[in-house]
C-alpha cells in the first residue's frame, strides 16, 4: 500500500522534489520510525533557526531528542545520513508529509 505525500496545502513543487529525492526511502519506514523522524526533524529545524549552525546535523538532532542513545537502531544512522544537509524548508515540508502519513496514510495506527 502506498500513500501520496500530500500535505494540507496540497502538492507543491518542493514536495514533488522531495518525493523524488526521499519519497521511496521514507515510504518504507514504519510508524515508530516516522514518529522518531518527526521528533528529530522538529528539533533539527528549531536548532537550525536558533543557532544558525551548519554543523548541527539530523543525526545530532536524533541523539538530542532521545534520552537513551542506545535506543537508536542502526538503520537510523542511515536515515540521518540520507537527510543531512536539509534546509529548514525541506525539513518542514518532510514534517508535513510525515504528519499526513502518521495521521491518514500508511503509518496510521489502527483504532479499535
Amino acid at each position: 500500500m502506498t500513500t501520496d505525500l500530500v500535505t494540507y496545502y496540497g502538492q507543491t513543487p518542493i514536495i514533488d522534489q522531495l518525493v523524488d529525492k526521499y519519497g521511496v526511502y521514507l515510504e518504507k519506514l514504519d510508524r515508530e520510525d516516522k514518529l522518531l523522524l518527526r521528533m528529530a526533524l522538529a528539533s533539527y529545524v528549531f536548532m537550525q533557526e536558533h543557532s544558525n549552525s551548519d554543523k548541527y546535523t539530523v543525526e545530532m538532532a536524533l541523539e538530542d531528542v532521545l534520552s537513551d542513545p542506545g535506543f537508536i537502531k542502526e538503520n537510523w544512522y542511515n536515515i540521518c545520513s540520507v537527510l543531512n544537509g536539509l534546509t529548514t524548508l525541506e525539513a518542514e515540508t518532510i514534517l508535513e508529509a510525515l504528519q499526513h502519513q502518521i495521521r491518514w496514510g500508511n503509518a496510521r495506527q489502527a483504532v479499535n
